[in-house]
């Protein structure tokens, strides 16, 4: 196979694709799934659905203020860097909730939660930040999961994704 970069307009730059991690199994604080970027590129968001309701209560920011959500889990997406040394960035806490206002989670609920910044240790969502550019990814770094402390939450979760204009892809 050969590597490639075509004109910065061309269909593969300009496509977003999704990356499902599947249906975890019930369990606190596990770390799930592994996507490996093949081509440096843009993750712009993370989707998240409840198949089982969880028991604990969280609360999250929701754009305007913080809002609870009972019965939902939380999830982190860690960003490992690949280079000689081993670098991470966090993103989140986030809810599995959908709740725009007090709520309770309930087997289905789904959501969208945008994502920006080049990710700190913490919440890289919090309040102010708007900005949906999405977060800049080389080719071998890794995206991962990270369950909450919810023990008996399953949940499924996938990634939107596109490649960076002009970055290299196999044909």
């Amino acid at each position: 196979m050969a590597t490639k970069n075509m004109s910065y307009d061309h269909p593969a730059y300009l496509a977003r694709s999704t990356y499902a991690y599947g249906q975890n199994a019930a369990g606190a604080s596990t770390n799930f799934g592994k996507f490996v970027a093949f081509a440096n590129m843009f993750v712009y968001s993370i989707q998240a659905a409840a198949i089982t309701a969880g028991t604990s209560t969280q609360t999250q920011w929701n754009g305007t203020g913080t809002v609870v959500n009972i019965n939902a889990d939380s999830f982190n997406l860690i960003h490992v860097f690949n280079g000689t040394a081993v670098t991470t960035a966090t993103h989140g806490p986030f809810t599995v909730s959908g709740g725009t206002s007090t709520s309770t989670t309930t087997a289905g609920v789904f959501t969208n939660v945008a994502l920006s910044g080049t990710g700190t240790s913490g919440n890289v969502q919090a309040g102010t930040n708007t900005s949906v550019g999405g977060i800049a990814v080389n080719a071998g770094d890794t995206i991962h999961i990270l369950r909450g402390t919810d023990a008996t939450a399953v949940s499924a979760f996938a990634i939107e994704y596109a490649l960076q204009p002009l970055s290299n892809v196999t044909q």
